[in-house]
């Protein structure tokens, strides 16, 4: 996805809060110059889940502090998941289209979102799962992911972050108990990226035990293809369909001409502006027929 002034404000902004309460103002202006230094002198191929990795270990380097850690967080967020798996999965089950239903439930754990949402709230995500009966997808893209399922002999999977990697888990379960067939592989981050989904993640989840994960090859918050592993590369370009989890892989790939189908909340001001969608609307779009001016 091309940058945007939306986007290169929001990186000025978050870097300038993080070292708001900071006392040392000439240290702070040199910092805040290193960051707008660098959004003069973009490349191509730069991205907002990219550059705010740059900012990270720029924001380490400078004021000797590491990035937030979110371990605990995680886990809080995957048992919470794991704790309403099986009831999700026996409303999924009872829908008239359970892998409808999966992946509705499955956008909605892109809620849990630290990085992109200033507050996380349990209460709001729980809320948002209960409405979950009431929502669809686009119904023409959800007959073409129908349609493609049916031929299709590859899918991989990438996932977004803690919490949400559980609700996967039942799109995966649905998927494979209607297309048994199919070679599912999951790619999750390589190394820690705020609080999307790592290998970890993907054992507490019980994931590794249903479908192969590998993890991506690198920490940025995103599937950035020139930067990730020749394995997860070689997955992606030669898979039959690919589902797409967040706003940050949307941001990373689209552009990128494969058969992905994107599924996220629209949760940032710029995002709802593109699709012309309220907060927290879900998006279910294709690559391929997204309109060229996005």
């Amino acid at each position: 996805m091309r940058l945007n002034t939306f986007c290169l404000c929001c990186q000025i902004n978050k870097q300038a809060s993080m070292i708001g309460s900071f006392p040392d103002e000439k240290k702070k202006l040199a910092y805040m110059q290193d960051v707008l230094s660098r959004l003069t002198n973009l490349q191509e191929d730069d991205n907002s889940p990219s550059l705010y990795t740059e900012f990270q270990k720029l924001f380490t380097k400078t004021w000797g502090i590491a990035p937030k850690d979110y371990t605990e967080l995680k886990k809080e967020f995957n048992q919470l998941m794991l704790d309403l798996e099986e009831e999700l999965m026996r409303s999924i089950q009872e829908s008239s289209d359970p892998l409808e239903r999966a992946l509705i439930y499955s956008r909605i754990g892109n809620y849990i979102d630290f990085a992109a949402l200033s507050h996380v709230k349990k209460e709001e995500l729980l809320s948002l799962i209960e409405e979950g009966n009431k929502k669809a997808l686009d119904k023409e893209e959800y007959r073409h992911f129908c349609e493609e399922l049916v031929s299709a002999r590859s899918l991989v999977y990438l996932t977004d972050n803690c919490g949400e990697i559980v609700l996967d888990k039942l799109v995966i379960r649905i998927l494979k108990e209607h297309f048994p067939n199919l070679d599912i592989q999951v790619i999750v981050r390589g190394f820690p990226a705020a609080n999307d989904a790592t290998m970890e993640d993907a054992i507490m989840c019980g994931l590794t035990e249903l479908v192969p994960v590998i993890g991506n090859g690198n920490d940025v918050g995103g599937t950035w293809l020139p930067h990730i592993s020749e394995e997860s590369l070689s997955l992606i370009k030669n898979a039959d369909v690919i589902i797409s989890k967040g706003q940050g892989n949307f941001e990373t790939l689209h552009g990128c001409a494969l058969n992905i189908y994107y599924l996220f909340l629209c949760k940032c001001e710029w995002f709802m502006r593109m699709f012309q969608a309220e907060k927290f609307q879900g998006m279910f779009v294709n690559e391929k027929r997204i309109p060229s001016d996005l």
